[in-house]
């Protein structure tokens, strides 16, 4: 369930960057005011925001807030704008907490209220962006596709994307890195069927066959993200040897197959190439049982 402070850290961040004061935040359409100074406002007059950048919900997990807010009603307000032609909101942020309130059969929901009617889809983006980002809100695809739709639909630089969240440009680019991943193993993230560190394992793998045949062993064999770091260990070294050995790189096909093989066995392969036709496959093991399991898994084939 979400906490009270965690919401306080996003809409400071949030306001801050917009250089608004959270204590002068009205809301002339408000229904009520609380002693709070929370707003409650009619469901039904809140409007999803159309570029949220949450995608799923988790409908075990929305019952379960449901339940929550009947017996203790909603501990987090929601985040609101008015609608630019005066007909109710727009949600800044808070879905999971308004769909959970329907479910529990409110008609109203406490809101804090942006004092904006720029609902250009810029702003929308923005702000909901921002103000999930500083709730720790989203998953890491999530928050991977939010920041390239940030680049694509506000042509926002890395630089300004940091400022704006406050983190660090670095933490930006690894998070976009996550875009190159192959379409199955992006939705699998999104899913929470592997976790962030796998994925940045997977794009230690440069070839995108090979990328999604590690997937399905990670997803089959249930493997950690030691393991897979294990799997995967060899990836960089070798492509400094090659480079620097002056030997020809292998050709797409071969460097293809090796890094099937790296994948199959779970340690570093690597093949040599002696002419067009020859050459030789080096696995290497590091222990007794190492090479053991080598062997178990030559022989399941």
């Amino acid at each position: 369930m979400d906490t009270r402070g965690g919401l306080g850290k996003g809409l400071s961040a949030l306001f801050e960057n917009k250089k608004i004061d959270p204590n002068n935040v009205t809301g002339e359409t408000a229904k009520t005011v609380t002693t709070n100074e929370q707003l409650l406002i009619e469901i039904e007059k809140i409007r999803q925001n159309p570029y949220q950048p949450r995608e799923d919900f988790d409908e075990e997990k929305l019952k379960e807030l449901s339940d929550s807010i009947k017996q203790k009603g909603v501990l987090q307000p929601v985040t609101v704008m008015a609608a630019k032609d005066g007909n109710g909101f727009i949600l800044i942020s808070g879905e999971r907490r308004l769909r959970a309130s329907v479910l529990a059969g409110l008609k109203k929901i406490p809101a804090y209220v942006y004092n904006t009617t720029d609902d250009s889809r810029e702003n929308l983006l923005e702000l909901a962006l921002i103000e999930n980002v500083q709730r720790a809100d989203l998953n890491p695809m999530e928050l991977s596709d939010s920041y390239q739709r940030l680049i694509d639909d506000c042509n926002l630089t890395q630089e300004q994307i940091s400022a704006k969240v406050s983190k660090q440009r670095s933490t930006v680019a690894n998070f976009l890195r996550l875009q190159k991943l192959p379409v199955e193993i992006k939705v699998s993230l999104r899913k929470n069927e592997i976790t962030e560190g796998h994925a940045r394992g997977i794009l230690r793998v440069d070839d995108p066959a090979a990328q999604l045949v590690l997937w399905k062993k990670i997803m089959q064999e249930k493997v950690t993200v030691r393991e897979l770091e294990n799997m995967t260990k060899g990836t960089a070294k070798t492509k400094k040897k090659k480079s620097s050995s002056g030997k020809p790189p292998l050709d797409s096909y071969l460097q293809e197959v090796e890094n099937q093989l790296r994948v199959f066995f779970g340690t570093r392969v690597t093949i040599k190439a002696k002419t067009k036709q020859t050459g030789e496959i080096v696995i290497d093991y590091f222990s007794n049982e190492d090479l053991e399991r080598i062997i178990e898994l030559s022989e399941r084939r």
